[in-house]
Parts: C-alpha cells; sequence; structure tokens
C-alpha cells in the first residue's frame, strides 16, 4: 500500500483537518444572515463527530493490526482512488454551502423566510451535502480500510439517506414549490433525464 499506519493517520488528519476548519468559516460566515437566533450548527453531533474523527486518525498508529493491508499495486490505486474521492467530497461540500449559505443546518430544520435552493449542485440534487458526506466517507475507508472505517461509511450510508427523507417530508410540508423541485431533481446523484420529466427518487 501507499500509506501505512502514521501515513494513513497523517491523510485522515489532513482530510478531516481541512473539512472541519472550512466548516467552521462556512458556519461564521453565514450564521449571521440567520432570520432565526442561534447557529444552524448542532454542538453535540459536532462534539461527537471529532471524537469520532479522532479515533479514524490514531487507530491506523495504535491498532495497525486491525487495517488490511493491500501489498499489490492495488493497494496504492484503491488509496489514491480514496484520496481523490475524498477532496472531490470536500469541494462538492464547499461548494454545495456556498449556494445553501444560512439554510444549512447540522440538523432537519425550518427557517423563517426559507426558500427552496435550486443554484449550482442543488439543480440537479436535492442533498449534495449528504453526498459529499458519503464520498467522504468511503473516501476514507479506501485510504485505510479498516473495521472503524467500515463501519463510519456504513453509518454514514445509513444515516444520510434517512435524515434526507426527514428534510424532504418537513420543507414538503412548507414549502408548497418544494414537491415540483422535488420531481424535476433526484436526491444523491445527477439523473440527466430528469430534466425532460422524469420522476426523482
Amino acid at each position: 500500500m501507499l500509506l501505512k499506519g502514521t501515513g494513513q493517520s497523517i491523510a485522515i488528519l489532513a482530510i478531516v483537518g481541512v473539512f472541519y476548519m472550512l466548516d467552521a468559516m462556512m458556519f461564521v460566515r453565514y450564521d449571521r444572515q440567520r432570520r432565526q437566533k442561534g447557529t444552524g450548527k448542532a454542538w453535540g453531533y459536532t462534539c461527537l463527530m471529532l471524537l469520532l474523527a479522532s479515533a479514524l486518525i490514531v487507530q491506523p498508529i495504535l491498532l495497525p493490526q486491525i487495517s488490511l493491508s493491500i501489498r499489490s499495486c492495488w493497494g496504492a490505486v484503491l488509496q489514491i482512488g480514496g484520496l481523490v474521492l475524498a477532496l472531490s467530497g470536500l469541494s462538492l461540500h464547499m461548494w454545495s454551502r456556498a449556494h445553501l449559505q444560512h439554510f444549512y443546518t447540522e440538523r432537519v430544520e425550518y427557517q423563517v423566510g426559507h426558500a427552496v435552493v435550486d443554484t449550482g449542485p442543488y439543480a440537479v440534487v436535492r442533498h449534495p451535502t449528504f453526498t459529499s458526506f458519503m464520498m467522504i466517507a468511503a473516501g476514507v475507508f479506501l485510504v485505510n480500510p479498516a473495521l472503524p472505517t467500515l463501519l463510519t461509511a456504513a453509518y454514514a450510508f445509513w444515516d444520510f439517506p434517512r435524515a434526507a427523507k426527514q428534510e424532504e417530508a418537513l420543507l414538503s410540508a412548507r414549502l408548497p414549490e418544494y414537491a415540483d423541485y422535488m420531481a424535476r431533481t433526484s436526491r444523491f446523484i445527477p439523473r440527466p433525464h430528469l430534466k425532460r420529466g422524469g420522476k426523482a427518487r
């Protein structure tokens, strides 16, 4: 494999560090635009995620034996693919946040003056931030294929579809135009045929 032990920990630390640095900048910038009091950040959720991220960072050093080591060139290919996937997820996340602005929160929430955002990545998918989280989780797993990263990726692929359904139910009930938006966009992955009137899933 291209990265082992400390190298894997550094790569995961870089991914997590860049995410939380940009995440904090986005909250500082856009929370001021919120029409209701408070922040879009859920501190309990953030602390839990930071604890999980810390465990993923130190595991390759403290418990390298639970990481799968692929000795052939495929190990390096998988890790490079994981880094590309994670970096792409980070880019998609920041692009999405720039369009969602103060409507982004770490919980399902309807805000005063809420409106449908259908620009940037939201023109083709309803939940690009959730897509980005799943890309990052899958990327981290490929960088360090181990039980903790596998469980983290599995949790992401279970939790974010569930959260997406909750958000869609809330916004459909509060925003009449959201039903039309759902009809012309897919949930996580772009499907060009939907622009011609296909039904979203």
